[in-house]
């Protein structure tokens, strides 16, 4: 935190599929080999208010899980239409759903309640609290990280107690904090920071960002990128070079724009469309690279001039919105565009 009560990033967002919907997956995955999942999604297609009160059974019980006495139990109910499902789709009856499988001993059905021993229910947070636990220490032993000494954690998994008891034994001498109604405060993040961007001074870009344009061949690029056409120094053509504006990992501030990349346009040409990239990659070569995604686009509206037009192009990546300005050299013409994002 800035003294003028401003933020400022450390470190860029970083993060997976480690959260509370990986939990919930896993349950429905349980449910699925047992079940099958034709059958679940019978009980979806066929009965959505019983599936949607599954899901909302099954998010009650995740968030209010806590580790308890060995031996200790987990009920969930399960809608009467789902054992039907079960027994039209497979004529078998629901009573023998538990025989001959790997969970025989921590599973059982009664009417319409599925108990799991706890042993087994804590299984499903397994691999969200692994990958959580991990992505944490490997950004507290960066060195730039060090001085950290406390730990805010929002969000509706954050209402886990299983959750936050992990965190708060793994990273015992770490301060954690957890807001009284941990999803509510992200809702509130979001609003203020509508009304208020000014208050994230800078940001660490998660990807790297750049524009498709044509460059000039080298040795050890594919074959199949190199075009017929020369330069006047007998150079080939390539199409597709990623032309980098921005860095993963750099700092950019609200408001500020990059340093300017020169591009040409053709003679006569009225408007330019600029394919915008990202990248996982510190120095991608081409945008068709496994890591490389298209993310939108700019279009600039040119004076169309008879000959060929250099136009300098910068790019603002720090805000809500990805601006860029152009200006073109001849006329210095100036003029700014935002990002088109793709569907």
């Amino acid at each position: 935190m800035l003294d003028d009560g401003g933020l400022k990033e450390l470190h860029q967002a970083n993060g997976g599929y480690y959260g509370g919907t990986c939990v919930n997956d896993e349950i429905m995955s349980f449910f699925k080999r047992l079940f099958g999942a034709p059958v679940i999604m019978k009980l979806k297609n066929d009965h959505p208010g019983d599936y949607l009160e599954l899901i909302n059974d099954i998010e009650m019980k995740k968030c209010s899980y806590k580790t308890c006495a060995e031996g200790g139990k987990i009920t969930l109910w399960i809608p009467a239409t789902l054992l039907e499902a079960f027994e039209k789709e497979t004529d078998c009856n629901h009573d023998s759903i538990l025989e001959n499988t790997t969970f025989e001993k921590d599973v059982s059905i009664k009417r319409d309640k599925i108990t799991l021993s706890q042993t087994f229910f804590k299984t499903f947070f397994q691999p969200s609290v692994d990958n959580v636990v991990k992505i944490i220490q490997d950004i507290l032993d960066l060195k730039e990280m060090s001085e950290i000494d406390t730990l805010l954690v929002v969000g509706g998994y954050a209402e886990s107690p299983l959750i936050t008891h992990m965190l708060k034994t793994t990273f015992s001498k770490k301060r954690v904090v957890i807001p009284t109604d941990p999803s509510l405060s992200v809702l509130k993040g979001a609003v203020i920071y509508g009304f208020q961007p000014e208050i994230i001074a800078s940001r660490v870009c998660r990807y790297t960002y750049g524009i498709a344009k044509r460059g000039i061949w080298k040795e050890g690029d594919p074959i199949s990128k190199k075009l017929p056409e020369k330069t006047r120094k007998g150079l080939h053509w390539c199409d597709g070079v990623f032309d980098k504006h921005v860095e993963v990992g750099q700092v950019v501030k609200i408001g500020e724009f990059q340093a300017c990349k020169e591009y040409t346009t053709e003679k006569g040409q009225e408007m330019a469309l600029l394919d915008f990239y990202a990248s996982k990659e510190k120095n991608p070569r081409f945008v068709d690279e496994p890591n490389c995604v298209r993310v939108g686009y700019f279009v600039l509206d040119l004076s169309g001039n008879k000959s060929e037009e250099k136009v300098l192009v910068s790019i603002g990546v720090g805000g809500t919105e990805l601006e860029v300005k152009a200006m073109e050299t001849k006329t210095e013409r100036v003029f700014k565009s935002l990002c088109n994002f793709l569907p």
